[in-house]
């Protein structure tokens, strides 16, 4: 059942799966680029202290070495001794181990990033069943993981096979050397080799970065229905719908504002509803709705129009009837062409009246809305 659940996760897992695989510490993650970081930089800390090294060394040999015969009954003059050599060594060491610390910090979160799951780090009782530890053996993840583990070995007994021979006159002369010259000499060969196998460890890496990120995404993956119920929940999820209502209400007042100063006139309920009305011969044969809403937006098309001084009636029944039966840049319907005519005929009077004077309009009678137009 599950290996066919497997085979029908074909889908790429969507931005709200990887949120929640994030969040429970899922992410792609590479012990090979950590490994290659610490080596390397391990093997040029070596390097790089080789030659202090022998003095530092025999420094603290000469310390414990070099005693006060009265020190030697002396129980606490001994135990000061150790501790000063203690305290040498912390001293020299402690800003190492520091740096390899923070490499080793720093290096693990670059395939996945910065990721703090309480959840991930849980134990997961799950994890006990002994019939998903047979599986998880016997996975594709693990037999990488082996083929990775097999290649490493061999590469670090080549690497120090060739460290060996290629500098077999130096170990030798080793036994005739000083003690701070020799161990000098060894810790130089020691980065050397170190340094070779943190070379092959970071191209093993330059593989597996790519590997581990396409190895998360397909345990991610999804069936065909995860992704509609997913699609279906998110719809309705009340922080989802709320932002769909946001763009939504921003997009239409972005409409409004562009759409509004076109009109020849705006019809209102007069609160509840406003419909603005276009007529233009070269565009459509009829009067056509640009733009249209209630309550909020309502208010927002008397707003813009008052702006730039458009004709507002208040014709409530013919306002709803416009705005159930007529989509924004439709054609008003044919039941409703005489009583718009009549008020776009009504505004041209009352604007020639505005600007050269002259008689009044005469005001707009009851218009009569077909019965099946009433809202």
């Amino acid at each position: 059942m599950s290996d066919n659940s497997a085979q029908d996760k074909t889908e790429k897992p969507s931005a709200q799966r990887l949120d929640k695989a994030r969040k429970e510490g899922q992410i792609a993650r590479s012990r090979e680029l950590q490994s290659a970081a610490l080596v390397l930089l391990g093997g040029v800390l070596i390097l790089s202290m080789s030659e202090s090294f022998g003095g530092f060394a025999t420094a603290i040999m000469h310390l414990q070495l070099e005693l006060d015969h009265a020190d030697s009954n002396e129980p606490g003059q001994m135990l000061r001794h150790l501790g000063d050599a203690a305290t040498l060594a912390l001293n020299a060491f402690l800003p190492l181990l520091v740096i390899l610390w923070l490499v080793s910090f720093i290096s693990g979160m670059i395939p996945g990033g910065w990721l703090l799951a309480l959840k991930g780090a849980s134990p997961q009782f799950k994890r006990l069943n002994p019939l998903s530890g047979i599986k998880r053996i016997f996975s594709s993840q693990s037999l990488v993981e082996l083929l990775k583990s097999i290649l490493k070995v061999s590469m670090l007994l080549s690497v120090m096979a060739w460290v060996l021979w290629s500098h077999w006159l130096e170990l030798l002369e080793m036994n005739r050397q000083p003690l701070g010259v020799g161990l000098a000499t060894g810790l130089r060969l020691v980065a050397l080799a170190v340094i070779w196998l943190g070379l092959v460890l970071l191209f093993i890496a330059v593989l597996d970065v790519p590997f581990q990120r396409w190895s998360m995404l397909k345990k991610l993956r999804m069936t065909k229905q995860e992704v509609k119920d997913e699609h279906k929940n998110s719809e309705g999820s009340p922080e989802i719908k709320s932002r769909i209502r946001q763009l939504q209400m921003q997009v239409s007042r972005q409409r409004i504002d562009r759409r509004v100063p076109e009109a020849d006139v705006i019809v209102t309920n007069p609160t509840h509803y406003a419909v603005a009305i276009k007529y233009d011969a070269s565009a459509a044969e009829a009067p056509y709705v640009i733009a249209k809403g209630t309550d909020a937006l309502a208010l927002r098309i008397r707003e813009v129009a008052a702006q730039h001084n458009k004709t507002v009636l208040e014709l409530p029944e013919l306002t709803r009837a416009i705005y159930h039966s007529t989509r924004v840049d439709q054609e008003v319907p044919a039941g409703l062409y005489n009583a718009v005519a009549h008020v776009l005929m009504y505004v041209i009077q009352l604007n020639a009246f505005k600007a050269k004077g002259g008689r009044r309009p005469a005001p707009l009678p009851q218009f009569k809305i077909p019965a099946s137009l009433r809202r």
